[in-house]
């Protein structure tokens, strides 16, 4: 397995490429959401990767990636690692895709870095995590972690987190890998993550961006995704139907494909 040594950290992370040597390409970061690691995203590999280098990396204190040398997480300090990860390999801009949290870390990333992005596309996310579903209890949460751990957690309310369509192996692949990562950390993420907001910033982020949502999420509601539409300049929305909040690893092939299109047209503009 392939790791980068940054500032102290050990990074976990996958560079895939399957495009024409001789042709020039781009780089699509795909950027992992809370509890999860660079696995989920592996059904978007092959519609991805014979088109653009395809990166992906486990965030800091996640499966393969160890946690923050000193102290808690900050937002500011997760946008840094994505710049970090890019110039340990060379890479000056990337096309960023953030699922759920990771869209977070991405919303923070393209207001501080805005000159390593050419696009973003943000999955079932928010720009504030506090702006959950009615249906989500952050205390709950929090005891269900510190009691079950990780992958309890996940299981613990799935019927949130996907739709009616989800086949049962999914489910329990999708905390399996989750459980990778120690209860400890999320709860510290999360706690990061709760006292963010990055709303105001909204109206700054000039990057063009895909927001991807479901009708159905519970997690992150639609009218966030409004919200996120209307504020930032350059944005669209298009909404999926059928699915959850996990729509990542429900619809991989439908959403890869809508992303590599967006990536096509930035390009081609």
């Amino acid at each position: 397995m392939p790791y980068l040594q940054l500032n102290g950290t050990r990074f976990h992370y996958h560079l895939d490429d399957y495009t024409e040597p001789w042709k020039p390409k781009s780089v699509v970061l795909l950027h992992h959401s809370a509890a999860g690691n660079l696995h989920r995203w592996r059904s978007w590999v092959p519609t991805l990767a014979r088109h653009h280098r395809v990166l992906r990396f486990d965030m800091r204190g996640h499966a393969g990636t160890q946690p923050p040398p000193e102290g808690p997480f900050s937002l500011p300090g997760l946008a840094a690692d994505i710049t970090a990860v890019l110039d340990g390999l060379e890479i000056e801009k990337v096309h960023v895709v953030g699922a759920s949290a990771g869209g977070i870390v991405s919303l923070r990333f393209a207001h501080d870095f805005p000159q390593r992005l050419h696009s973003l596309s943000l999955v079932a996310s928010t720009p504030k995590l506090a702006q959950m579903g009615a249906g989500i209890d952050a205390g709950v949460w929090r005891r269900t972690l510190e009691e079950q751990g990780t992958k309890a957690w996940l299981l613990s309310d799935s019927q949130k987190r996907f739709g009616p369509q989800s086949e049962p192996g999914l489910i329990e692949w999708y905390a399996t890998e989750g459980g990778k990562t120690q209860a400890d950390v999320v709860l510290s993420l999360q706690g990061c993550l709760l006292q963010e907001d990055l709303t105001p910033l909204l109206s700054h982020i000039a990057t063009p961006t895909l927001i991807l949502a479901s009708g159905q999420d519970e997690i992150t509601p639609l009218e966030v995704q409004h919200l996120m539409a209307q504020q930032m300049p350059k944005a669209r929305l298009q909404i999926f139907e059928d699915v959850g909040h996990n729509m990542k690893v429900e619809i991989p092939d439908l959403l890869a494909g809508t992303v590599r299109d967006f990536i096509g047209e930035i390009e081609s503009a």
